[in-house]
């Protein structure tokens, strides 16, 4: 009996193809590095992306000639997670866990070497953080990417991240080793943390989500460094631990798309 690869439609596989080779890709991919990934000839791919492009699926850099993801293909994005229920509950706790310390909140999933936000919650305080849903920044800069990296060795983490870590600021993490200390620095109470290693003036404190075992996503909290007496960092600890523990029951129960 054939089997159902049979029956998939060739121009629409290159279509996704295309789709997920750039959702994997940290700064985008050029025509021949997107050939190459996918294996297709550049004069069948020009079409797709033009038409794509055009339509907004993608975008293309005239300056670099990369591609990239494009604002349609997260409107489309949002729409699922907007019909999806346990994001709206995620939400809902991630709303209360943001009033309850007065900052800002993220939700995240590990994406290649990035760390992709589904979630956000704003606080009112005047901290300018670089993220935002749907973008993507280094893993090895965020507290929430540590947290996602936890269960990594360190040759897994090497493997990960061959090339050297860029610097962000001037306090990111220089190499394999210093990361990996970094993300195990309190594993006795499960948390991991970021100072000024992406935004200056910011902190981050997060904790990994996990779903029988398995890190599936990781919850964070981010303030600014003034504002960080211990009495505030351990109220903020305490409070992600209880949200946590109930976003990973909801996971549990619901289900997570994102798996």
């Amino acid at each position: 009996m054939p089997t159902t690869d049979h029956f998939q439609h060739k121009p629409t596989l290159r279509v996704l193809d295309i789709a997920d080779a750039l959702a994997k890709s940290k700064n985008g991919l050029t025509l021949s590095q997107l050939s190459d990934t996918i294996g297709c000839p550049k004069s069948t791919l020009m079409p797709i992306l033009k038409t794509m492009t055009t339509r907004e699926y993608l975008t293309r850099n005239t300056n670099t000639q990369v591609y990239n993801i494009g604002k349609q293909a997260f409107i489309i994005g949002s729409v699922y997670q907007d019909d999806c229920d346990v994001m709206k509950l995620i939400q809902d706790q991630m709303n209360q866990l943001g009033s309850l310390c007065d900052e800002t909140c993220h939700l995240g999933i590990l994406s290649g070497q990035s760390i992709l936000y589904l979630l956000k919650v704003t606080s009112p305080k005047p901290i300018q953080l670089i993220s935002s849903v749907g973008k993507k920044l280094p893993a090895y800069a965020t507290a929430l990417g540590k947290a996602l990296l936890h269960d990594y060795s360190e040759t897994e983490l090497i493997e990960l991240f061959p090339e050297p870590l860029t610097p962000i600021t001037d306090h990111t993490l220089q190499n394999i080793p210093q990361l990996y200390r970094s993300i195990h620095q309190d594993d006795t109470h499960g948390f991991t943390y970021e100072e000024e290693e992406i935004t200056r003036h910011a902190r981050c404190i997060a904790r990994p989500l996990r779903i029988d075992g398995k890190i599936v996503a990781a919850l964070s909290v981010s303030f600014l460094v003034f504002n960080a007496s211990k009495e505030h960092i351990d109220f903020i600890k305490d409070a992600l631990t209880k949200s946590a523990n109930l976003i990973e029951k909801l996971m549990h129960t619901q289900g997570f798309p994102y798996q």
